[in-house]
């Protein structure tokens, strides 16, 4: 993890035109990686007078460039990392160097006599709102799954729209198509909009609860890796139960399912699922649950090379990140080492 110093040297070099593209980066994902409130960066300058010094420099190194709006979270503790990682997020927009990560548009749909068939697209339908696969002609549909690295958002036979992320799986029941209760099962994660039929209930099961639904939108996260089981309620109202408990849930009520209770939140963030944009985001989650995720996100799998830490993190890893900056944003998190070969993530922590 880079040392106050060191930023503060790396800031300086920014701002004399200086510093190189690698130490633009690492700028930018130390930054990124970790909570304004947390970060601190000393400094004798006030941000009004740095901000005057510097600006007809950056201006100057900026000008071809058509700027976007950038909305940056002030705090006061980290006003100069600001300002600094603003003329970084541009300088390393201006290069040329672009190698994402590969996602893809797609789903492996399998009927009742065992037939299976993929449905792929451009990454771009799945991002278009207004995009699904349209499986209301599939009478006899049995499942929907993605894979490692794939998305997907369909319309079910009754009309019900399911977007499903990485690594998961819904399967209707057999009589699904007919019966008075439409009943999914749910493993992974999934966000629902559910078409109104009057005398159809629609319910979805996971390993350790179920929902019962009456025409609204909710997501669930209910991987088996996993330490609880998050459902989120975005319109209308649903009922949860687990066999011991009950809740009714209103709009913007997210509840947690651990080792069998319930704990009731309110959601204060307005970027709800943020993987629905393909951003990756984890709040106060175990190192194991999130690397467990980025392994379906990324394709590899983790081979840990010691014990690890007891330690929750919170972050988000932008639409768009390489393989190589999610590892170095999980390394600054951690204090960790990861070493990718082949589709093998190698993890040591030290002191384990």
């Amino acid at each position: 993890m880079k040392s106050q110093q060191e930023i503060k040297e790396i800031i300086a070099r920014i701002n004399q035109g200086t510093a190189s593209k690698d130490e633009i980066r690492q700028f930018q994902l130390w930054y990124n990686s970790f909570d304004d409130s947390q970060t601190e960066v000393d400094s004798d300058v006030p941000l009004v007078e740095l901000q005057q010094k510097h600006w007809e420099n950056i201006n100057n190194r900026i000008a071809p460039v058509k700027m976007k709006q950038i909305q940056w979270l002030w705090k006061v503790a980290a006003a100069i990392v600001l300002f600094s990682a603003a003329v970084a997020w541009i300088w390393l927009n201006q290069q040329s160097d672009v190698d994402k990560p590969i996602f893809r548009s797609a789903v492996l749909i399998t009927d009742n006599t065992g037939q299976s068939e993929e449905i792929s697209g451009d990454l771009k339908d799945f991002l278009d709102t207004a995009n699904y696969v349209d499986l209301r002609n599939y009478k006899s549909l049995s499942s929907l799954a993605t894979g490692k690295g794939e998305f997907t958002k369909a319309i079910l036979p009754d009309g019900t729209k399911v977007t499903l992320n990485v690594g998961s799986k819904i399967s209707l029941s057999p009589d699904y198509a007919s019966s008075s209760q439409r009943t999914i099962s749910l493993e992974g994660e999934a966000y629902f909009e559910v078409t109104t039929i009057p005398g159809r209930s629609f319910v979805v099961t996971t390993s350790d609860q179920q929902i019962k639904v009456l025409g609204t939108k909710f997501n669930v996260k209910a991987y088996a890796d996993l330490e609880k089981t998050i459902t989120t309620l975005h319109e209308g109202k649903i009922e949860l139960t687990n066999g011991r408990q009950s809740l009714i849930l209103k709009p913007n009520d997210m509840v947690l399912n651990t080792d069998g209770s319930f704990i009731r939140e309110k959601l204060t963030r307005s970027d709800k699922e943020a993987w629905r944009n393909l951003d990756f985001e984890f709040d106060n989650e175990s190192i194991k649950s999130v690397l467990d995720q980025l392994s379906a996100w990324y394709g590899f799998e983790v081979v840990y090379q010691t014990s690890i830490p007891n330690q929750h993190i919170s972050g988000k890893i932008a639409n768009g990140s390489k393989t190589a900056d999610v590892l170095e944003i999980m390394k600054n998190l951690t204090n960790g080492n990861f070493q990718l070969k082949g589709n093998l993530l190698y993890v040591t922590f030290a002191n384990n």
